[in-house]
């Protein structure tokens, strides 16, 4: 139903922007560590993929994968690329404006990151107020939450983890090495939260020892197909009334 823009001519390509379009623009790591078991291109194959098949569902226009991004609590791990934050959300803010300039209102933008929420968020708040232009951005600790918790049995988990290690055992089984999985948690500072609430932000990075959080010795493909698909389903449940909805009628 939708379009990837890299696949059209301009002239396909001019007549689908307008003040109506809904504009996709994934996002995630394309070089970043995600233990010995996953390849570090993990986060670009899984948004890549949720985008793939939100645009085979719903009326999109969709960019190109961005792999590089706000990722720094990889800093200390060999291989991984972090762009700084304020580089990052002017990088971004560049793209969106290349189509806010010739009408477009309105962007989903899929992050498969953690640390890239903060300032994505904050770049949305400020499109909105400045430019009067909606983008909504997902979170991927949010997206397919309820299937996560009913089929994933670590304690608790994050990066590298049961319920990623699992999506990667179905997307890509060829790249995943079960055979280094492990199980181990990052430190959690005392009284910061409790029941998956935050209550307190406290800083932190990735220091385990091989460089997850969470129990990746549990994946399956099973678990990852069912995981995937919970996640497109939000996303595609967000765009049904997204596509329709015109800007002009809401004012926060």
């Amino acid at each position: 139903m939708g379009y990837f823009i890299s696949e059209l001519t301009y002239e396909q390509c001019r007549a689908l922007i307008n003040e109506k379009t809904v504009i996709v623009l994934p996002i995630g790591g394309g070089s970043k560590e995600h233990g010995d078991h996953l390849p570090m291109g993990t986060d670009y194959m899984v948004a890549d993929h949720q985008a793939k098949e939100i645009t085979r569902r719903c009326d999109v226009l969709t960019l190109p994968t961005v792999p590089y991004a706000y990722f720094p609590n990889f800093l200390h791990w060999k291989g991984s690329v972090n762009i700084e934050y304020q580089h990052f959300y002017d990088y971004i803010k560049d793209i969106l404006l290349s189509f806010v300039r010739f009408g477009v209102k309105k962007f989903l933008i899929i992050d498969d990151g953690v640390s890239t929420h903060v300032p994505l968020k904050l770049l949305s708040m400020t499109m909105n107020t400045e430019y009067g232009v909606k983008v909504a951005v997902s979170n991927c600790a949010g997206l397919g939450r309820e299937t996560e918790e009913a089929i994933c049995g670590q304690k608790r988990g994050g990066h590298g983890d049961e319920a990623e290690t699992s999506v990667m055992r179905f997307l890509r089984p060829d790249l995943v090495h079960m055979d280094k999985a492990v199980e181990e948690y990052s430190a959690v500072f005392p009284h910061t939260g409790a029941g998956g609430v935050e209550k307190i932000y406290f800083p932190n990075r990735m220091c385990t020892p091989h460089g997850i959080n969470g129990n990746s010795t549990l994946a399956t493909a099973e678990k990852g197909r069912a995981l995937l698909e919970a996640q497109i389903a939000d996303l595609e449940a967000f765009l049904a009334d997204f596509i329709p909805w015109d800007p002009c009628d809401y004012t926060e």
